[in-house]
């Protein structure tokens, strides 16, 4: 039974002791010591003591192991494209915190994140105060700041993406528009389970009571179970390749078009973002708007068009410099991996350096093994977090995998250095983690990430 409110919020919030921005972010942080809890109760009980602010907004649930990052970004940029005031909750960040919380495209600002932070925090210490069970974890508290701010700043609409799985995720408590599954792979096993009927099952747990579907995954052992949870919930179903789709697809080292294939038939489409696996991930922001449209929203073909073309993604398949080459790309997973460098050789960019670094919950020696053939050489190195594999440990496993020069380099920025200085007449991309792909960024120079350039503009 939930525990008894022993002040209104309102008067709770006046007795928070303020900590500046710099400061809360990292109390917020130290959260992470709390580790990972699957599990909607204290979640529930969270938004309770802050009068709900998930109920008073219209939302999109998306999820998936590949794809849902790009597929919220579009799916927002079509939305505001459309005149609404759209929120976007997306994780991880990769200079700011503040990427993580957004309306049309701007970050949150130091100064709500210092107000909401230090009154939610309040709340989160009463109730950890009052049973130890009830301690909230850091993706909790900041999924419960980003809805109140939603609330507060009367969106629309919030496009929001799942932190991992899905049942049991901090964000399935809304009750969404429509829900998307992407491209499910093996991810996060401790967790979501070893087999793929396992994490699709976890997946597919956003699934509710009548409310469309959109899933572009292709993998019959995944798909089985998404259909059963679907009929079980007298859920639509769309699914890529059979209700909408991508065709004449043309990826270039500058962007992508092709045409979408769905309830409508809208040719000629185009995105900064490279890669065929974009073109489908957009067509997958576009078959959600459908979905919205058959349930009274007026999203107009123009809409989808200029949504698609003005959607900004930093760190996926990014080229942050041309002279000389330098890629980010936050892939962190083999299936990923093998995504990316096949678009990179199919562009005649490979072969590469590799700088890489993996988190410890990661398929450090798949991501490897997929990074191999289009390799010239790789630089090991790790991000400074508790998560992070050790670069010597992770050059054991690279050297398993890859016959060429393998270094190691336990200092980011002298990684880069050393891959910059040696790729004579090549590239080099730094994949493998979203921490590396920020720590890379800061070192070359943080861009404006609420007005990002055009893909291939920046220079180092």
């Amino acid at each position: 039974m939930p525990a008894v409110h022993s002040q209104p919020y309102n008067i709770r919030r006046l007795v928070c002791l303020t900590m500046g921005y710099s400061e809360l972010v990292q109390w917020m942080f130290n959260l992470e010591r709390f580790g990972i809890k699957l599990g909607l109760e204290n979640m529930t009980e969270y938004l309770s003591r802050i009068e709900d602010p998930h109920k008073s907004f219209r939302s999109v649930h998306v999820t998936g192991t590949n794809g849902k990052g790009a597929v919220c970004a579009f799916l927002a940029s079509i939305l505001e494209e459309s005149g609404l005031k759209v929120g976007l909750y997306t994780s991880p960040h990769l200079v700011d915190f503040r990427e993580r919380i957004r309306i049309n495209g701007r970050m949150i600002s130091e100064k709500d994140v210092v107000r909401l932070g230090n009154e939610l925090r309040v709340t989160m210490e009463g109730m950890a105060k009052e049973s130890g069970e009830q301690q909230l974890t850091f993706f909790e508290f900041t999924t419960g700041l980003a809805f109140k701010y939603f609330s507060e700043q009367c969106v629309d609409i919030a496009v929001v993406e799942v932190g991992m799985g899905g049942r049991l995720d901090a964000t399935n408590v809304i009750s969404p528009e429509v829900s998307a599954i992407t491209r499910i792979g093996l991810e996060h096993t401790a967790y979501l389970g070893n087999t793929m009927e396992q994490v699709a099952r976890e997946k597919a747990g956003i699934v509710k009571t009548g409310v469309p579907v959109v899933c572009s995954d292709r993998n019959s052992e995944s798909l089985s179970v998404i259909r059963s949870a679907c009929a079980r919930k007298k859920s639509k179903l769309s699914l890529v390749g059979k209700d909408f789709g991508a065709g004449n697809v043309i990826a270039r080292a500058d962007g992508t078009s092709f045409d979408y294939d769905g309830r409508t038939r809208i040719l000629g489409l185009s995105t900064r973002l490279i890669g065929v696996h974009q073109a489908e991930n957009a067509a997958t922001a576009i078959a959600v708007t459908e979905q919205m449209n058959a349930a009274g929203y007026a999203i107009s073909e123009s809409s989808m068009r200029e949504g698609v073309a003005k959607t900004k993604l930093s760190g996926r398949l990014d080229i942050w410099s041309k002279d000389p080459l330098v890629i980010l790309d936050g892939s962190h997973n083999p299936e990923g991996v093998r995504t990316t460098v096949s678009v990179l050789d199919s562009l005649g960019l490979t072969p590469l350096t590799f700088v890489v670094a993996c988190m410890d919950d990661k398929d450090g020696l798949g991501i490897i093994a997929g990074l191999a053939p289009y390799a010239s050489r790789m630089v090991i190195t790790e991000v400074k977090t508790g998560r992070s594999i050790k670069a010597a440990q992770l050059a054991i496993l690279a050297r398993q995998s890859f016959d060429g020069e393998v270094s190691v380099e336990e200092n980011v920025q002298d990684a880069m250095t050393s891959a910059l200085s040696n790729a004579t007449g090549e590239g080099v991309c730094a994949i493998g983690s979203f921490y590396l792909v920020g720590d890379v960024m800061r070192w070359l120079g943080t861009p404006d990430l609420d007005n990002v350039d055009e893909v291939g503009a920046r220079k180092v």
